[in-house]
Formats: structure tokens, C-alpha cells, sequence
């Protein structure tokens, strides 16, 4: 038995990425993913000495203000994010290498879509990019070590939308704190928990939070961090 091509084309796979749609960024920030920073600690030479992998990161919001999705790009080697990840610096330069991705997505907005990212800020600032809207592809690019990846870019510059108004994926989950934490929160073991929580995504922010000196000691606490829904410390520690 065969069948049309449009019969075949409901088996068709898909990558599960971000891709060919029109979002705004929010949220922006400067973090670490725990997956790209465990491969860069992995291949990091001796030169490459305090590399951490860090990440310029931000969610992505729909038309109607709804989380599609999260991305992360490299920033090169030697940045260090601020205590809120609202910044980076670095102690040679003061701006980005064209061959990381975050370079790559500075050179296509700046040069490329013709936005004046100059009147909005300094690049190592991430609030600089929130509220700016984009068609968002999928596009092939060669790694340093020359294999071929894709990565998600920007091809057309949208409307500038208000980030105020953009719903983060914990917001719900804000007022859901346990009193716990909110009596605690002087507390300098949840004090710890909420900067990892800041500037970590979930996974890897659960794995360092149980290497934490006293969690243990701490039944209430460590049901929160193990929490991985809207009621978790992670969730409900996202500023």
C-alpha cells in the first residue's frame, strides 16, 4: 500500500526547538545552564583557566504574553555575571568576541536588522534587550571546533513591546511561596539558595542546592528544593 505525500507528512519529525515564530524577549539575564557549562569545564585548557560557560540567557513571549521558550548563547571566555546576573564584566575587554553566539546575535540585530542597540545600552547589560520583538529562526552555524550546529536567530525586527507586561513562566507561582521561606528569607542558607536560584536553571540549580552546607539539616527547605513545580523554591525565587 503507499500513500500521497501528504498522508506521509503527519510521520514527519521535529526538532522540538524554538523556531519560525515571532516572540519578544524577556527576562533577560546573564547565568549559567548546567549542561553547556559541564562541556566547556570538560574541554577548557589551561589558558582557559575561571571559564565558567557562562550564558547570556532570556525567555521568549508569544503575542499574548505566554512562555514559548528559553535560549541561552555563549558569551565567550573570561565574563563574570553580577551577583543578580543583571550584568557582566570581563578583566581585559569591554566587548563580546564575534565568534561566540552571543556575538553572532549582536552582529545580526546591530548590523544586520539595523537596531540601534547603541541608544538602549551597553551589551554587557541584559535589561538592554527586553521588550525587543523579532522573527525568530533556526539557522546552521560552524562551531570553533568546526562541527556544524544550529542556533536560534533573530530575521525580522518586530513592534517593542512592554516586558512589564509579560507573563514569566514562575509568576503565578510567586504568590505561592511556603511561609517557611518567606519567614526565612534572612536567612543566610536561603539567602544562598535564592542567588543559585537567580542564575541557574532548575536542573542545575536542584543538584548544587543539595551540596549546600546545613540543607540537609533543614526538612521544610529541602521539600522546597526538590519541588520542581510552581510551588518550588526555584519557581518561586525567579526576580
Amino acid at each position: 500500500m503507499t500513500t500521497t505525500d501528504e498522508a506521509q507528512s503527519s510521520w514527519e519529525l521535529e526538532t522540538g526547538l524554538v523556531h519560525d515564530v515571532d516572540a519578544w524577549i524577556a527576562n533577560a539575564r546573564f547565568g549559567l545552564k548546567e549542561e553547556y557549562a559541564a562541556k566547556v569545564l570538560e574541554s577548557a585548557t589551561k589558558e582557559d583557566e575561571g571559564t565558567k560557560g557562562l550564558m547570556f540567557m532570556f525567555d521568549l513571549a508569544d503575542e499574548a504574553g505566554e512562555i514559548i521558550g528559553s535560549q541561552g548563547y555563549s558569551v565567550g571566555s573570561g565574563w563574570v555575571e553580577s551577583e543578580d546576573g543583571s550584568e557582566m564584566s570581563h578583566p581585559k575587554r569591554n566587548n563580546v568576541v564575534m565568534t561566540c553566539q552571543y556575538g553572532r546575535l549582536q552582529s545580526r540585530t546591530v548590523k544586520d536588522l539595523h537596531v540601534n542597540m547603541q541608544a538602549r545600552g551597553l551589551p554587557t547589560v541584559a535589561a538592554v534587550w527586553d521588550g525587543l520583538g523579532f522573527h525568530w529562526m533556526q539557522e546552521e552555524h560552524e562551531t570553533v571546533g568546526g562541527d556544524t550546529k544550529t542556533g536560534l536567530m533573530p530575521t525580522l525586527l518586530l513592534a517593542e513591546k512592554d516586558v512589564k507586561a509579560v507573563a514569566k513562566p514562575a509568576a503565578k507561582a510567586a504568590a505561592k511561596k511556603t511561609t517557611a521561606a518567606v519567614i526565612d528569607e534572612a536567612n543566610p542558607l536561603v539567602a544562598k539558595l535564592t542567588k543559585l536560584a537567580a542564575n541557574l536553571d532548575q536542573s542545575a540549580f536542584t543538584k548544587t542546592a543539595l551540596q549546600v552546607a546545613g540543607i540537609t539539616d533543614d526538612d521544610a527547605l529541602m521539600a522546597e528544593v526538590l519541588d520542581d513545580g510552581e510551588g518550588g523554591f526555584w519557581a518561586t525565587h525567579q526576580v
